[in-house]
């Protein structure tokens, strides 16, 4: 990872950590508990099977991994990945809290250097995370290698609304009103400025679409949930 890479990684890394404490209300406030339904959605399509074994990557505090736990409650093992101890430590209290440590591992990790030996994983999954690596393509690159053969990637990110109209309003709510919300209740100056400006720094879907498959994902495939905005992205790894 270069300098440029490290110094991005480090600041979203003290980032994270620094809201940790009041992630899971504000994401249950801002999106109007939107994002519960959009994590069961990107679980649905990574539909799990029992023995399979999943990645959850930028874990945070272990929502995905837990609805996939959930699937089939000790028949299906979980590895979280997130690059921060504050978050994890939090996602480790909801595993504990359901009695799901037999099912989930969480540690911590970066998405573009996962620790673990080549096709491990029958699923790999990560929700809201992928504009926050320090390089898209080398963490793609990653979750290829790490994935079985015939194993499914989902991505699950935010996106904008084509629709012109909602657009607009959207815009007006996304980029004005939720920082001014998160700020004042996470007590960080920036953390929510910068969650649209991410947003509207990654790429539409066509062109994440043409990302994975130059990854050498294939079937890719995308559908928009709640007017567009948040999209789930899916793809197989068919070779090995």
């Amino acid at each position: 990872m270069n300098k440029s890479h490290a110094d991005f990684s480090r600041q979203i890394q003290n980032m994270f950590g620094a809201i940790a404490p009041k992630y899971d209300f504000l994401n249950r406030a801002l999106s109007c508990g939107r994002d519960r339904y959009w994590r069961r959605k990107a679980v649905d399509a990574l539909a799990p099977r029992p023995g399979d074994r999943c990645l959850d990557i930028a874990t945070g505090t272990a929502d995905v991994a837990l609805e996939i736990a959930s699937r089939d409650p000790g028949n299906i093992r979980v590895v979280g990945v997130d690059f921060s101890s504050q978050m994890l430590e939090l996602g480790s209290r909801k595993v504990r809290a359901r009695n799901m440590e037999r099912s989930i591992a969480l540690q911590q990790g970066m998405a573009e250097s996962l620790a673990f030996a080549n096709g491990s994983f029958h699923g790999i999954v990560t929700a809201f995370g992928i504009r926050n690596f320090s390089d898209r393509e080398k963490g793609l690159k990653e979750m290829w290698r790490v994935l079985k053969s015939k194993g499914r990637v989902v991505i699950l990110e935010f996106s904008l609304p084509a629709n012109p109209v909602l657009g607009l309003l959207y815009r007006l709510y996304f980029e004005r009103l939720l920082p001014w919300i998160g700020r004042r209740v996470s007590g960080h100056r920036s953390a929510y400025s910068y969650l649209p400006r991410s947003v509207g720094e990654f790429p539409g879907p066509r062109e994440f679409v043409l990302m994975m498959k130059k990854t050498g994902f294939q079937d890719v495939a995308y559908r928009n949930l709640t007017f567009g905005i948040a999209t789930v992205y899916t793809g197989f790894k068919y070779a090995s």
